[in-house]
């Protein structure tokens, strides 16, 4: 069946379906795969299965992603970009106060680990999946853990420039993995715990208090 042939009308007769521009359909496609894949692992997510939930033929889906693996990247891309375009947007615009930049940003990563449970079992599958298919551990090191860690530097070297960290805070080598090394334990914490791990609210706060008052440039 092709993508213009679907719909069943109310007397049982099929109405074609109308053709979405290329722009439009990515979005139905992405949106698809993150469900299939959060509902039935990597392993057990089918291509097939894919183009049923966007509702386009079979056949399709293999013309933008010519294999599951592309697929799974452009996935978790796609549920990484609006954090990853939040922060930049704060950076760019960035005039005020280092300190409640990194605030902000402490609180926008907490609030993605709440809110957004398909990330979070897309993270799963990526801690699960890296060890037996390596190019998906390049892939969340290229795309993901080196932007993170791109914004965390640009948010020390803000506060260093106002005078609101200390000097050595953005040459201090580990120190962004360490900023962001709290919130991806919530992550984890989560998966493997569920209601039972700690509480990600009090985790925020003592995580933020502990950043400020260690890169706290001196009186």
């Amino acid at each position: 069946m092709t993508e213009a042939a679907a719909a069943t009308g109310g007397d049982g007769r099929q109405e074609p379906r109308a053709r979405l521009p290329p722009e439009a359909r990515m979005p139905q496609i992405l949106a698809a795969a993150i469900e299939e894949f959060a509902e039935r692992g990597y392993a057990g997510a089918r291509m097939a299965a894919v183009a049923r939930r966007a509702g386009i033929a079979k056949g399709l889906i293999y013309h933008y992603f010519p294999s599951k693996a592309e697929l799974f990247q452009a996935s978790i891309t796609a549920c990484a970009r609006p954090v990853f375009e939040d922060a930049e947007r704060r950076l760019s615009g960035f005039e005020g106060s280092a300190r409640q930049l990194l605030a902000d940003l402490i609180a926008l990563a907490y609030a993605r680990l709440r809110e957004e449970k398909q990330e979070r079992a897309l993270f799963r599958l990526i801690l699960t999946e890296a060890e037996r298919v390596p190019e998906l551990a390049e892939f969340y090191r290229r795309e993901i853990l080196d932007r993170a860690l791109g914004i965390a530097r640009a948010v020390l070297r803000a506060g260093v420039a106002s005078g609101e960290f200390r000097p050595a805070a953005a040459a201090l080598p580990g120190l962004a993995a360490v900023i962001m090394a709290p919130a991806v334990a919530g992550s984890v914490w989560q998966m493997i715990l569920g209601e039972a791990a700690p509480d990600l609210a009090a985790m925020q706060a003592a995580h933020l208090d502990l950043l400020l008052a260690g890169l706290g440039a001196a009186p």
